[in-house]
């Protein structure tokens, strides 16, 4: 049997940091995500009528009359069963598209939501749609919002940008948020991610965290501004004092590799616990491996199994691949090579590589699993486009020996060299050795 090598350490640099020098940096153990509300969490709350200083008998005949407004407030007050009347849906939506039909943009928004939510009328996206767009096009800002994440979930992008665009220079850091994304998405233009940093910009300064924490990503990576990890820090310190586990993270982060501050592992533990605390993945992984190392605390591999485990449980790729090796070693917990096997598969089917790899491995020396050339040459193969150097040397020894792949020198060679050119030295004999 050939040699088999597990990866068992990878990631410890994501949290404890290798250098001050900030060439590592631009490598984010994780990005920083766009949290726009998702289209399921609309609607959006009914937009509020002043309290009418009038009664409700009063507005049911100037409603009557053909007041807009009034009807408007009349189906407000159905809608919550508030001023004296009880809730009533059918009789809210009948007032929204009293207002809504002669034009008034509120109740064309409000009219919008019955039809999103299904209240007072059957449930009608398209009919939904069509009334905050009319809402949207009077400037109601909160249709405009709905009009555009209905749009953008259609892939209309260039009519969704329109409507957010309307509803960002309204002054909606959302909205901001939102039309930055778009405009920072890879292969925009110069001008175009310039106008997306922008934007970042107008909401982080009206304190919206997670523009906070993506305007610090843009400069953390030159990204529509000049690189300036100061700048960078200076807009995660904002976040992380609201409460933004991302933010803190990151902070942990820079404490950890000395970037933009001085290196401080305690720091960064404080900083990594913080954000794992509110349950943000990424930083669970980061103290798990404080935890493992003993960087900025004593070494406790319980508590590292722990925090490792959380992280798993969220799905978290590289959570996942952590408790992986630490069933693999006994490392925390009691060694189980099947359940290790486990958490491989679930990492590696997320598309990470060293998952991909050991679990390739577990197949071929049929550890913790039934023994599978097949399913180890599949795993190689999918951690090698990963750019996992040690696979390219796996599936190498596969071709040339015939195991789980046709044999095929040539091949063989060909993936000897692509891991020899990545500096492996097990590729480099393997090449001296058999060709």
């Amino acid at each position: 049997m050939r040699w088999l090598r597990l990866y068992l350490t990878l990631g410890l640099l994501l949290s404890l940091g290798g250098s001050a020098d900030a060439g590592w940096l631009p490598k984010w153990p994780w990005g920083a995500k766009d949290h726009t509300p998702k289209p399921e969490e609309k609607p959006a709350p009914i937009k509020e009528e002043a309290p009418p200083p009038i009664s409700v008998e009063k507005l049911e005949k100037m409603s009557k009359e053909g007041n807009p407004r009034a009807a408007a407030t009349l189906g407000k007050m159905y809608f919550d069963g508030v001023g004296g009347v009880k809730q009533d849906d059918e009789k809210a939506a009948a007032y929204f598209r009293q207002a809504a039909e002669k034009g008034y943009g509120l109740a064309q928004f409000n009219y919008g939501v019955c039809f999103d939510s299904g209240r007072g009328v059957r449930k009608d996206p398209e009919q939904a749609l069509q009334w905050y767009i009319k809402a949207a096009d009077q400037g109601v800002m909160e249709a405009q919002l709905n009009a555009a994440v209905m749009l953008e979930n259609r892939k209309d992008k260039e009519k969704a940008l329109q409507y957010f665009r309307f509803a960002a220079d309204g002054g909606n850091p959302m909205a901001m948020r939102k039309v930055a994304s778009l405009y920072l998405q890879e292969g925009q233009p110069t001008t175009n991610i310039a106008e997306g940093a922008r934007y970042l910009q107008a909401a982080a300064q009206r304190g919206d965290p997670r523009a906070q924490v993506l305007l610090a990503d843009c400069y953390q990576k030159g990204l529509g501004v000049q690189q300036n990890y100061q700048e960078m820090l200076n807009w995660l310190w904002l976040a992380a004092q609201d409460g933004d586990p991302e933010a803190q993270a990151k902070i942990g982060y820079c404490f950890a590799g000395g970037v933009g501050i001085t290196r401080d592992t305690m720091m960064a533990f404080k900083w990594y616990k913080s954000a794992a605390e509110a349950g943000y993945a990424p930083a669970q992984v980061a103290l798990g491996n404080c935890y493992l190392e003993g960087s900025g605390t004593d070494r406790n591999l319980k508590e590292a199994f722990a925090w490792h485990r959380r992280a798993a449980e969220q799905g978290d790729s590289l959570g996942e691949f952590s408790l992986g090796v630490a069933y693999s070693l006994g490392r925390g917990v009691e060694e189980h090579k099947a359940e290790a096997v486990k958490w491989y598969q679930k990492a590696a089917e997320k598309g990470y590589g060293p998952a991909q790899y050991n679990l390739a491995a577990c197949y071929e020396d049929g550890t913790g699993t039934t023994k599978d050339a097949g399913q180890a040459v599949k795993w190689y193969t999918e951690a090698a486009s990963h750019g996992v150097v040690d696979a390219f040397t796996a599936l190498g020894f596969c071709h040339l020996e015939g195991q789980g792949a046709p044999q095929d020198r040539a091949k063989a060679r060909e993936y000897f060299q692509k891991a020899a050119d990545k500096g492996s030295a097990d590729a480099r004999q393997a090449l001296e050795k058999n060709f």
